[in-house]
């Protein structure tokens, strides 16, 4: 017997589902009031001391400055964002059927807003998904192995994982990023570690792209280092970003990757590192942003010092490849691509 299609229309997109769990409205109300609940200040500033001891847990804090913000953004793969998926009950609903699914991952231990969240970390693909954060390890590693000056520039500055690395390893953070509101939460975020901890390291971060040229940074930086946009890969929507929907590969490269990595160029010192992570996401795209970003580099005087291997968890996605109608599991490790200026 065929199982019954729910086909869910939103927005413009079309997604059709055999998935689904009847929410009430007050249920699907206290999912959305849930999952934008903030955790208690004393959890986060807790959480921010044991940051600065070497933890790397960062949920009370991601949860507390950014989580919202993250709602808000659009992955390439994706029909909707999160914040949409919230707005809109029968998609709430097809993330409840999710749950309902497998109660080893989705148990009832936990209350339903919790597991629609792990929903969307495992189980969003063509739906709704939050957008990843950077690993803190990582984040040390990089910075521990090239420091050299103790400043450090984060060209797009993320949900703030290396603003902490930064503060915990007691090196200068500066930062750009269009995104205003989130610069404002980081900012927030750095005057809290520092109320906690000891450390009186300079945080500054400017709303606007690393494409515009902060003429008091040149020659003062001695690594800059970053994770930028994967071209259309995450639409963040807030501030005056790289990527907007109609924007060329092309363009971007010009008005954004180059003028990027030319402006690096000229903060750094004469010894200085430029690391950035970056990878392909070919299923999807045809261009070679891997490729593009190392030609750019050594036209505009870098040459490649190191590569690192940026190990991230193996996840099954939760969707079918089309050719084998199996299960598909992404391997999801991506490089860390280091460059110095050429001697």
């Amino acid at each position: 017997m065929d199982k019954q299609l729910f086909p869910i229309n939103y927005l413009g997109k079309t997604y059709n589902t055999t998935i689904h769990k009847d929410l009430t409205d007050e249920e699907f109300q206290q999912i959305r009031e849930e999952y934008y609940k903030k955790p208690d200040k004393s959890d986060v500033l807790k959480q921010l001391l044991k940051i600065s001891r070497g933890g790397v847990r960062t949920n009370f804090i991601t949860n507390y400055y950014v989580k919202d913000l993250m709602a808000k953004t659009r992955i390439h793969f994706n029909n909707w964002t999160i914040e949409e998926a919230l707005n809109y009950k029968p998609l709430m609903e097809f993330f409840a059927g999710k749950c309902s699914e497998n109660k080893k991952v989705f148990p009832d231990s936990k209350s339903l807003e919790q597991n629609i969240e792990t929903a969307f970390r495992l189980c969003g693909f063509k739906t709704a998904s939050k957008p990843s954060n950077f690993p803190m390890k990582a984040a040390d590693d990089i910075l521990q192995q090239y420091n050299i000056n103790g400043n450090y520039y984060d060209f797009s500055c993320g949900w703030g994982v290396r603003l902490l690395s930064s503060l915990r390893n007691k090196i200068n953070y500066f930062g750009t990023d269009p995104n205003y509101i989130l610069c404002e939460r980081l900012e927030r975020m750095a005057e809290d570690y520092k109320s906690v901890c000891d450390n009186a390291n300079t945080v500054d971060i400017r709303d606007h792209g690393s494409e515009e040229l902060i003429p008091e940074w040149i020659n003062t930086i001695g690594l800059a280092f970053s994770s930028p946009p994967y071209y259309n890969l995450e639409d963040y929507q807030i501030g005056n970003q790289s990527y907007k929907p109609g924007i060329s590969y092309e363009d971007w490269k010009k008005n954004y990757l180059r003028p990027t990595i030319k402006n690096v160029y000229l903060y750094l010192i004469a010894d200085g590192f430029f690391a950035i992570n970056i990878n392909n996401f070919n299923k999807y795209n045809d261009y070679d942003l891997v490729g593009d970003t190392i030609a750019i580099a050594e036209e505009e005087g870098f040459e490649i010092f190191n590569i690192h291997t940026l190990k991230n968890i193996t996840r099954c996605s939760g969707h079918k490849e089309w050719d084998k109608g199996k299960i598909c599991w992404h391997d999801n490790d991506e490089k860390i691509i280091v460059f110095n200026k050429k001697k």
